[in-house]
């Protein structure tokens, strides 16, 4: 009789173990996403560190992501967040206008709902100056990484926590980075 319940049991949690491989599928294919962060941009020159200033970023990404085995995902992206960054003093401001984005993830499948990923791509930061009578722009391009996390809220459904960091070698001489952190919601198709 015991032999006839494990039985039993072990079929009854087969539809499971399929239903649990559907949801692990549902992280290949096409996506986009809304971000909203935080942000630091700093400068840094002889080893002492300066912060720009710390605000929010908004933007969104978009990918191809594909199942590379069971618990391996893999796929380009691209982003853009716009920044309310500035700093300014006596009427000299300088204020990042975006940072665009560009590169691979990876991510592995940690329960059939959770994506543990990380990011390397190109990244390029543009910053507006002015001094209340002239202003220019100047862009500057670096290897930006991150690591993050999305979490499946149904079949086409995700949100994501993500931390990234960015450098972008030397700008006007000194070192420029950018520290940020994301959290989002997107859509798989």
């Amino acid at each position: 009789m015991k032999i006839y319940l494990l039985c039993a049991a072990a079929l009854a949690c087969v539809p499971g173990v399929a239903s649990a491989q559907d949801q692990v599928q549902d992280f290949a294919g096409p996506r986009a996403e809304l971000r909203v962060g935080y942000e630091t941009p700093t400068i840094s020159d002889d080893g002492d560190v300066y912060k720009i200033d710390s605000a929010v970023s908004y933007g969104g990404e978009v990918g191809f992501d594909v199942q590379a085995g069971n618990k391996v995902v893999v796929g380009p992206y691209a982003v853009y967040e716009f920044s309310s960054v500035k700093l300014c003093d006596s009427g000299f401001c300088l204020k990042e206008r975006g940072n665009l984005g560009a590169g691979g993830r990876i991510g592995f499948v940690a329960t059939p709902t959770l994506l543990v990923y990380g990011k390397v791509g190109y990244t390029r930061i543009t910053i507006r100056a002015t001094d209340g009578f002239d202003s220019a722009s100047e862009s500057k391009g670096g290897v930006q990484g991150a690591l993050g996390v999305d979490m499946n809220f149904g079949r086409n459904f995700y949100g994501l926590i993500e931390f990234n960091y960015g450098d972008y070698g030397k700008f006007e001489g000194v070192n420029l980075q950018r520290r940020h952190v994301a959290a989002g919601i997107g859509v798989r198709f």
